[in-house]
């Protein structure tokens, strides 16, 4: 625990003058899944653009699609435009990633996991989804 508040609070390490840091969002999804990184759990953080006929038709195919792979709570919880979608297997983590990544061209998706964002995170859920045995 001491290591993420270290990491929250890197700026001010070694500086009592200094009792206050400024986060923004991605800082604190980075600690809350190094936090639970040993129970391997991934975090998507999902991005709605403004509403328009494109967007809720990708929207649409999008759930579709995640009905269609078996991932009903997860369509479920897009089609109410949920922002954090929080997954403990790192299977069906990694198939919401990636149909969301790559079958929506409205919505974007941010995958936390470990500690870790961007190819680094996803490079550690392709890992631990695809392990054998």
């Amino acid at each position: 625990m001491s290591a993420i508040l270290e990491a929250l609070f890197a700026k001010h390490v070694n500086n009592p003058d200094h009792v206050v840091t400024a986060l923004n969002h991605q800082q604190i999804v980075v600690a809350l899944s190094a936090l639970v990184a040993e129970q391997q759990v991934a975090v998507l953080h999902m991005l709605y653009p403004r509403t328009d006929a494109r967007t809720h038709r990708s929207l649409d195919a999008l759930v579709s699609a995640l009905h269609g792979h078996g991932l009903h709570e997860v369509a479920e919880l897009i089609a109410q435009e949920t922002h954090y979608l929080v997954f403990r297997d790192p299977l069906k983590a990694w198939k919401a990633f990636q149909e969301i990544r790559h079958d929506s061209l409205a919505i974007g998706v941010h995958l936390f996991y470990k500690g870790a964002m961007g190819d680094e995170a996803e490079r550690a859920l392709d890992k631990d989804a695809h392990r054998k045995g």
